[in-house]
Order: structure tokens, then sequence, then C-alpha cells
């Protein structure tokens, strides 16, 4: 602890050196990057502050300025700011060099010890819920916290905030790790505010009780109503190339990750074509096994036509390119780029003429998981008949 704080007192003197100089700190354009290159030298506490200013401006010069200091750079202290920095760019959608050290490192899911707001958000579990976490940090008392369940049709299931060490919230992540074999991956923090309040909003408008105390606990973080927000994956991927080679027939190894093996389409969503397969089954009319496997896979293509529509498309596109961010950041590129590709199609509000393996493998396990359920339930009924 008193090293982090040392550092972090070395970066704000160096600031304060910076503006004693001349430097304006407000201004984040390239002509600032210039300024700031031209006093990185004149010792450790303004080199540091040097970097860390460097990662507030969202510009490419920025970036070509830390990858110029990071291969001159011989302390470990002002390395691992570079990488903080680069990574902070990185974030607000700005190329990073390949050659750089810090581009080849993931982001850590494991907090980290970043001077501004930041954010953790949980994978999405199959019934469309996700872990938030937001922290700012306190002089001298650690970090206020949000915690919160959100679920994408049920909105704020749960929340509560308080001050805790860094420590202690990364030991929690590490717990949940070990327990669930969940990351909490960084996200901007500006994304995990929006989630939380718009979950928020849709729990106070179904009359959901328990999170009065909301905007109490978020002006501690933000007392500002949020914008709103593009979804940061696209920062991390590119969306014009997703769809690219064999990715509808590959799509279907996602649901063979960790994450997504428990995933069920919500039940009301598979309802109707459960009654449609029963009729099937049932149905008088004498079918061949061809003939009767065909009207299976039309009943299994319009549940797939109607849950990538409607109400229900948005939400599978969104959990979907939380899943496509979570991948990325957890090392997984080419389940990331599925994942991405998948939201796409689903955002067209039509899984096209071709079949999407994903979609198609997912309703297919929904529809037998709901089954397996109804003859679970049949055989548990008491029988009425009574045998002599």
């Amino acid at each position: 602890m008193a090293k982090k704080k040392s550092h972090e007192e070395e970066i704000r003197r160096g600031l304060e050196e910076l503006q004693r100089l001349g430097l304006s700190l407000e201004e984040t354009s390239a002509e600032t990057v210039a300024r700031l290159q031209e006093f990185f030298g004149k010792g450790t506490e303004v080199d540091l502050a040097v970097v860390f200013a460097l990662g507030k401006i969202a510009d490419p010069a920025a970036v070509e300025a830390l990858a110029a200091i990071e291969k001159i750079a011989t302390v470990k202290n002002l390395k691992k700011e570079i990488r903080r920095s680069l990574f902070k760019l990185s974030q607000r959608g700005l190329k990073i060099p390949r050659g750089s050290e810090s581009a080849a490192a993931p982001a850590t899911p494991v907090l980290t010890s970043a001077p501004g707001i930041e954010a953790y958000m949980s994978s999405v579990d199959g019934a469309g819920g996700r872990l938030i976490w937001i922290a700012k940090p306190q002089i001298n008392r650690g970090l206020q916290t949000i915690q919160a369940m959100v679920n994408d049709r049920e909105g704020l299931q749960r929340v509560g905030g308080a001050q805790v060490p860094r420590k202690e919230l990364r030991r929690m992540a590490e717990e949940i790790k070990r327990q669930h074999n969940i990351t909490m991956i960084s996200v901007p923090w500006e994304y995990a505010d929006a989630v939380i309040y718009d979950a928020y909003e849709k729990a106070k408008a179904s009359g959901r009780g328990g999170v009065d105390h909301f905007h109490e606990l978020r002006a501690l973080i933000n007392p500002n109503k949020p914008a709103r927000q593009e979804h940061p994956v696209y920062r991390k991927l590119d969306a014009g190339s997703a769809r690219e080679g064999a990715w509808r027939e590959l799509s279907r190894r996602l649901l063979d990750e960790p994450e997504l093996q428990f995933w069920i389409l919500d039940p009301d969503w598979i309802e109707p074509f459960l009654a449609q397969l029963q009729e099937a089954q049932t149905s008088r009319l004498v079918l061949n096994p061809m003939q009767k496997e065909e009207r299976l896979a039309g009943i299994v293509r319009d549940a797939v036509k109607i849950i990538s529509s409607g109400e229900t498309g948005p939400i599978v596109q969104r959990r979907l390119e939380d899943m496509a961010l979570y991948f990325n950041e957890t090392g997984r590129a080419d389940q990331a780029r599925l994942a991405l590709a998948v939201a796409l199609q689903v955002g067209e509000g039509d899984p096209g003429p071709l079949d999407v393996s994903f979609l198609t493998g997912l309703v297919q396990k929904s529809i037998a998981f709901y089954l397996s359920q109804e003859r679970t339930r049949a055989e548990e009924e008491p029988s009425l008949i009574v045998k002599p």
C-alpha cells in the first residue's frame, strides 16, 4: 500500500511541477503532446507525470509519443505507467502498435491501480445476468465502490456500495474466479454506469423494490445522468471483418465455452415452439422419418427467426456483444470474433437465409432442456390410477 501511495504521490508532484513550468493540463490536443515530450527527461516525477498525462489525450500522437518513450525507458515504475497509459488509450478506441510491449498484454481482469474511475464486468449468465463493479479512488480512503447485479430483462436486481481497500476488491475478484471460474474484466466505467442506470430505470418502471437508495449510491461516483454509450466491443474488434469466412458454421463452437455451457433461452421465448413440437409429435398425420425431421427443423428455424427479431433481438444482441468483449479480454480472440459476428447478424433483425449454427444449437439445446423438465414433472406427478 505504501508503494502504491508513493507512486501516486510521485505522479501528483510531477503534475504540479509541469503546471509550475507553465504547461496547461486542461488542453488535450496534439500540440500538448509535443509540449509534454519536451519535458520528458527532467526527473523521475516529471517523467511519470508526462506518461500519465499522455494517457489522457485521445490522439494518435499520444500513442506515438508513449511508444517512443517506451523504447528508451529503463525504470520499472515508468514502464508500468507507460503500459497503463497505452491501455487507457486502447479503451478509447486508439490503435496501439503491435511492437509495443503493452500491446501484447491483455486487459487486466484482476484490479489495477489506475488513478481514475474503474469498472469491471462478469460474463453473462444463462438468464441474462451480469455482475458489474464501479470503483472510484478516494484520497487516503481506498475505493468507493458500487456493486450491482443487473438482468437485461428484469433490470437492477441488487445494488450495494462501500468503501473498500483495493486489496479487498482484488480478493473478491480472485474469489469469484476461484469459485465460479468467472473473470471480472475491465470495461470503460462510462459504459458500466450506463448499464446500471438503465437497469435501475427498468426495475423502477416494473415496480421492483429494494433499489430506492440507488441514486444516493451513484452520486458518490457520478451525479450526472449517463450519456448514451456505444458498446465498447466496437472499439476493440473490427465489425467490418467479423462476418468474413465460415463464421455461420463455426459459431456453434461458442456453445462449448464454459461460460455458455449453461445458456438456455428464456422459457417464455421457447414455450410457443414447445407446443408446436408436441403437436408435431402427436399428430395423426402419417409422416415418414425424413418428413418428420424436416418438420422439426422448420420449427427450430422459425424459433431462430423470431428470437432474432422484435423485442427479443436487441436483448440477444447485447448478450452476445458483452460476451464478445469478455472473450476478447480473456484472451480468446477467435471466440470474440464469432460472438460479434452473431451479434451483428441478430442486430439486423433476421438470421438470414443461411443457418447460423450457434443460434440453431442454442434453440435446440433450450428446447431439449424444457422438454426434459416437462418429462421429469410428469414422472413425479402421483398417479390417480389405483391398482388392485
